[in-house]
């Protein structure tokens, strides 16, 4: 699975500022050597006039690019992941579906999606058209039955499904989103038929790199687990059942991403607890920890060279109040060695999907997330309508 154009390649090279002339390797960087597409990379996560989807510059043909970084692209261990946080077809969000069609929900940020190697969502809700709501359960979400290809048409590769929402129709609608999901393309992660499947990492294959997913909630409803007999969620009840998952990812894998559907909603600080797992889960060998449920955008961590996601906020939602308007998309640039950069795009939710911000409203919001994120130790810089969080590849992880 290759989605890195030779476009996307192309506006990496022309984001170079001053490094035309420096010496590159092609192998693996130690603590002293860069890789070639380290600094083309590097290039492109500097650049700071990415707006919308219709601002990439002039269109690329493909024999616009030389075979020889093609061929350094393909040869790279580097990957790419872009996340966005929870992606709800139903409620207010089905009528708009309805009124401007499956393109709709990922028009403005799909671009991002498609730069990335790998997409990643939380899906909070279920596809199906059928079951009932939960008894008793205050919120239940539905979205229509062709909403899975919404996600595949906007360049999501995977989803969790790992949350509080995605048994609300009861199981015969669980089932059925895994076949529209598996129908239009996309993976999921953190559910199945029984908790072997669960619990099991679904590994994604990038120009040779496997990457592997793993899902959990901690917010369980009654029925919501995985048993050996029962559809249902990987949850974190067990903290050494999901260390032993993410060491099994591990083993399996190059790269781990790691999702939770945690904390306290409009909380935007993540509490101890959820700072202890996310910790533990890097210890286990997680590369990347995504995490989502508040309904609000939390801080970053790096962690040993891992960045800790504690909250990507709602993304495709009809949010009831400003603060769970705002959110973003976040683009993490990794190596064997851990975080390289991410890349911060910040979005507001505006009629039910989220769109790009630039200027001032981009560097009032980054700004307010820098703040999150420096509560937790880290350092995220604004440059004009992006956020950066350097990592420090090649150094040894602090233990």
């Amino acid at each position: 699975m290759i989605k890195v154009s030779r476009s996307y390649i192309l506006r990496i090279v022309m984001g170079i500022r001053n490094c035309t002339a420096r010496t590159v390797s092609l192998t693996r960087p130690g603590a002293a050597t860069i890789t070639c597409l380290a600094l083309l990379a590097a290039a492109f996560f500097s650049m700071t006039g990415c707006g919308g989807a219709g601002e990439t510059g002039r269109r690329v043909e493909m024999g616009d690019v030389p075979a020889k970084l093609v061929k350094a692209m393909e040869k790279s261990e580097m990957v790419t992941v872009a996340a966005g946080g929870d992606v709800n077809f139903g409620d207010g969000v089905t009528p708009t579906l309805t009124e401007n069609g499956l393109g709709y929900p990922f028009e403005d940020v799909a671009y991002i999606f498609e730069g990335a190697d790998l997409g990643f969502v939380n899906l909070e809700c279920a596809i199906s058209s059928g079951g009932s709501p939960v008894p008793g359960k205050e919120y239940c979400f539905r979205g229509p039955s062709d909403s899975a290809a919404a996600l595949s048409g906007g360049g999501v590769d995977i989803v969790s499904f790992a949350n509080n929402h995605s048994k609300d129709y009861g199981t015969s609608a669980f089932l059925d989103t895994m076949t529209h999901l598996q129908e239009s393309g996309v993976a999921w992660c953190g559910a199945g038929k029984n908790a072997a499947e669960a619990y099991a990492p679904t590994i994604m294959e990038v120009r040779g790199r496997k990457v592997a997913f793993v899902a959990f909630t901690w917010v369980i409803p009654d029925g919501w687990p995985a048993t050996e007999d029962n559809p249902g969620c990987a949850t974190t009840t067990d903290t050494e059942r999901v260390a032993a998952t993410i060491r099994d990812a591990d083993s399996r894998a190059d790269y781990v991403v790691a999702s939770f559907h945690w904390g306290i909603e409009l909380a935007t600080a993540p509490n101890e607890a959820q700072r202890r797992l996310a910790r533990l889960s890097v210890d286990s060998g997680a590369d990347l920890v995504l995490g989502h449920h508040p309904h609000v955008v939390q801080g970053f961590e790096v962690y040993k060279n891992r960045l800790i996601a504690y909250s990507l906020g709602n993304y495709v939602f009809s949010p009831p109040r400003e603060i769970s308007s705002k959110t973003f998309t976040l683009v993490t640039l990794m190596n064997p060695d851990g975080l390289v950069q991410a890349k911060v795009v910040p979005n507001v939710i505006s009629g039910c999907r989220p769109v790009v911000l630039t200027d001032g409203p981009a560097a009032a919001w980054l700004g307010t997330v820098a703040g999150y994120s420096k509560a937790l130790g880290t350092t995220m810089n604004v440059s004009g309508s992006l956020g950066f969080i350097s990592g420090s590849p090649g150094k040894p992880a602090a233990e």
